[in-house]
């Protein structure tokens, strides 16, 4: 797995800024550190990479930021509630998208079983 635009896409019709979130607001707060330090954190821990860009370069000093502390366990089931978002999901599938449900839209054919 990749996190590509793992802190969103602010303006965008696929997908929510994160960086709003009132929960990961408030962990990152008890942690000192960043909303976008604990979303990047939360990727790593996963054990998925991150493909991270900007061209501001405090931002950039920030996202090194992320080796030297962990998220608890009660952070992990916190964030765990969030609700997902799944890429272009509801672009694809909807009443009047190219796909009327999930089942039209996905064949199956790659999943993350082994």
């Amino acid at each position: 797995m990749c996190a590509y635009s793992s802190l969103g896409a602010n303006g965008t019709s696929w997908c929510s800024n994160v960086l709003d979130c009132s929960l990961l607001k408030q962990i990152a707060v008890e942690r000192g550190k960043t909303v976008a330090q604990v979303c990047l954190r939360w990727v790593y821990e996963q054990g998925d990479c991150i493909i991270v860009k900007s061209f501001n370069e405090s931002r950039l000093r920030e996202n090194f930021g992320i080796f030297d502390w962990e998220l608890t366990d009660v952070d992990h089931h916190k964030i765990s509630t969030l609700p997902e978002s799944r890429g272009c999901l509801d672009f694809f599938v909807h009443e009047s998208g190219p796909y009327k449900t999930v089942d039209e839209f996905w064949d199956g054919e790659i999943t993350g079983d082994n």
